[in-house]
């Protein structure tokens, strides 16, 4: 594998993209989100995660979408090159979680899962060639803050167990993460934010509610 973005990080980040053809050739499309403000491609601390999203997106996919998403690393992809042509700037949204109807359905509303993310703003030195980014290390701290708060303080170090594991496991290990979870195409209006996260070792997803913020009361916690 070719290495394309070095980084820093404590858990191994991962993509969902896609392949596009132009006139000027092979285009890889991350999956990108926002608020019309801050806008930028998902970067998933969890490859179950990105696994599960990417299924979702090709099978609830809109008529101005496709159905050839699929994961990959970080290392895989440019990152570098993917800001320098946006201008040089943009949002990179550390996704850790998904939103769900209740604790056991994922909301599907509009053609992809809603996601619970960090956004980072990511403005790299003019003219830069090659660099290894180095991710704010509160990032990482909220996010397991976050996973603490719903009874799995260890996450990470799954996490960690799952990028270790071979393909067939992997593959298995989405396969029941996708299964074991309804879709919700319609949500209801909440007094409270329902987010959560599958639990490789219980095969079983965790989730918490909470409530939900005024728009802007809390950057960090931003939801699709």
């Amino acid at each position: 594998m070719k290495v394309k973005t070095q980084y820093i990080a404590p858990v191994s980040l991962w993509l969902v993209i896609r392949k596009r053809f132009s006139s000027t050739g092979l285009f890889i499309e991350p999956a990108w989100i926002g608020d019309g403000t801050q806008n930028g491609p998902l970067l998933f601390t969890s490859h179950i995660l990105a696994a599960v999203y990417a299924h979702m997106r090709n099978k609830y996919h809109g008529n101005d979408d496709s159905d050839n998403w699929r994961v990959m690393s970080l290392q895989e992809f440019d990152l570098l090159g993917h800001v320098q042509g946006c201008g040089g700037k943009l949002w990179c949204m550390m996704a850790f979680a998904a939103v769900l109807e209740d604790t056991n359905s994922l909301i599907v509303k509009t053609g992809a899962p809603r996601i619970r993310y960090v956004p980072l703003e990511f403005t790299p030195s003019k003219g830069a060639a090659a660099i290894t980014i180095s991710f704010p290390q509160w990032v990482f701290d909220f996010i397991r803050d976050e996973f603490r708060s719903i009874g799995l303080p260890d996450y990470f170090a799954q996490l960690e167990v799952v990028d270790e594991m071979g393909d067939a496991t992997l593959a298995l290990t989405c396969k029941h993460a996708v299964e074991c979870i309804n879709v919700c195409r319609v949500p209801s209006e909440h007094e409270q934010s329902l987010w959560g996260v599958y639990d490789p070792d219980g095969g079983v997803w965790v989730s918490r509610g909470e409530s939900v913020l005024a728009q802007g009361e809390n950057p960090r916690h931003l939801l699709h």
